[in-house]
């Protein structure tokens, strides 16, 4: 079932929804024709953190989740990706050991792009610079928003925040595309409580909370949106005037701008 499902994925048109959207035809095919889809199941290890850097992922079919563990022993979820999102550009960039270890969050299907055959698009189409430049100038804004939130913000808008980030519906550090779907988060309130450096009892009590208004909805592992724009106002409950717009919704339509114009 997975071989055929492999077989079945047409990599330029996973290149023109992922990293190379708006590219000419001929930069699709070219990259098209280096890289491997590889099929791996729930739970594999994609990369760890500390290896080195072998190549650029992007993921095909499936998710990927993105984690540290800590000084107790606690595995904490960074975020979460699915198709056609990719990752691992930032140690081809930088030449430092990967970050992160990233597992496959049930069956999954990667495009692997080898580090030499990424360097060579790169030097042979050097607008690819142009576009990973700005993606990651997209991330280090919303990183600068994760850092000025965990200062200032209370609980209950940061784990909106990160239930929106995961869910896919606002700009994260892994993703700065956003998408109109509603989604579930494949987190548990444990995981969550690590995320956010807070207690399960604590969170587990403001989830409750919402479920009763109708904003969620909390399964097994799992918590479903049901309405975020009611998510996005616990989230951003301030229009700031004096400020302008936050960073992170400057990123989001600064992002889909770009898809437009690229």
């Amino acid at each position: 079932m997975v071989i055929r499902r492999v077989h079945d994925i047409d990599k330029c048109e996973l290149l023109r929804k992922s990293w190379l959207s708006g590219f000419p035809e001929d930069v699709i095919a070219d990259a098209a024709a280096c890289g491997n889809l590889r099929p791996v199941g729930d739970g594999t290890l994609l990369h760890a953190r500390g290896a080195e850097a072998d190549g650029l992922y992007t993921i095909a079919s499936g998710s990927v989740r993105f984690t540290r563990t800590t000084e107790d022993g606690h595995a904490t979820t960074i975020g979460v990706l699915d198709a056609p999102s990719w990752f691992g550009e930032i140690s081809l960039f930088d030449g430092l050991p990967r970050s992160h270890d990233g597992y496959a969050l049930g069956p999954t299907t990667v495009l692997f792009h080898s580090r030499s055959d990424f360097k060579r698009l790169l030097d042979t189409y050097p607008a690819i610079y142009e576009r990973f430049a700005k993606m990651l100038c997209l991330r280090l804004r919303a990183t600068f928003d994760l850092v000025e939130e965990a200062a200032v913000a209370p609980l209950q808008q940061r784990l909106a925040r990160r239930l929106l980030e995961l869910a896919h519906l606002k700009p994260s550090m892994l993703e700065a595309s956003v998408t109109a779907r509603v989604r579930e988060v494949p987190l548990t309130q444990e995981e969550l409580g690590h995320l956010l450096g807070k207690s399960r009892q604590s969170i587990s009590k403001l989830l409750q909370a919402w479920e009763q208004n109708g904003l969620i909805q909390t399964k097994y592992g799992r918590i479903s949106i049901k309405q975020p724009d009611a998510l996005r106002k616990v989230a951003f409950p301030d229009p700031l005037p004096q400020r302008g717009r936050s960073p992170s919704t400057a990123a989001g339509q600064h992002a889909r701008r770009s898809k437009e114009t690229t």
